[in-house]
């Protein structure tokens, strides 16, 4: 009787703890993350389809974040928050304006110099049924004195599945 009221007061509570406590606290451990600035970065780039040429122009705005796997020891991440949001187009020769809302999140090793293809859609108003397809081409470069720098491209459009 002893035995199990030792059991359950005090052994028992000690266990449930030793299990419980590394598997909270080991995610935690696993990853160093490193939140960079929020960056605006210019957009200036045209695509043609079939039926018109479209100017884009404005910002995407860039969110970064080194990530380093400290207990595996697998690769530094770079992780780019993308939010086209603020990016128009506008066609050259119908003047149709052209949005998009979205934001893409992207991992990526970190290396000095890498270009990351993006695909993002766009619209003419609100009409989502005919939503389009453009391609941002994004350079980024690291280096310990100057952090991550960014630069953008709108290249082309992906031909259409249509």
């Amino acid at each position: 009787m002893l035995n199990v009221q030792l059991w359950k007061r005090f052994v028992r509570p000690m266990l449930i703890t030793a299990i419980a406590v590394p598997a909270v606290i080991a995610p935690l451990l696993v990853l160093a993350v490193v939140q960079g600035p929020t960056v605006p970065v210019m957009v200036d780039g045209t695509i043609s389809s079939d039926t018109e040429t479209i100017g884009f122009g404005g910002e995407m705005t860039i969110t970064t974040r080194v990530i380093e796997d400290t207990v595996f020891n697998g690769p530094t991440m770079l992780e780019m928050i993308i939010d086209f949001s603020r990016v128009k187009g506008e066609g050259k020769a119908s003047r149709k304006k052209f949005t998009t809302e979205a934001q893409v999140i992207v991992h990526r090793p970190l290396l000095a110099f890498d270009e990351v293809e993006v695909i993002f859609p766009y619209r003419q108003g609100n009409d989502v049924h005919a939503a389009r397809s453009a391609m941002a081409t994004i350079s980024a470069s690291f280096s310990a004195r100057s952090g991550i720098v960014l630069t953008s491209k709108i290249k082309r459009v992906p031909l259409d599945a249509h």
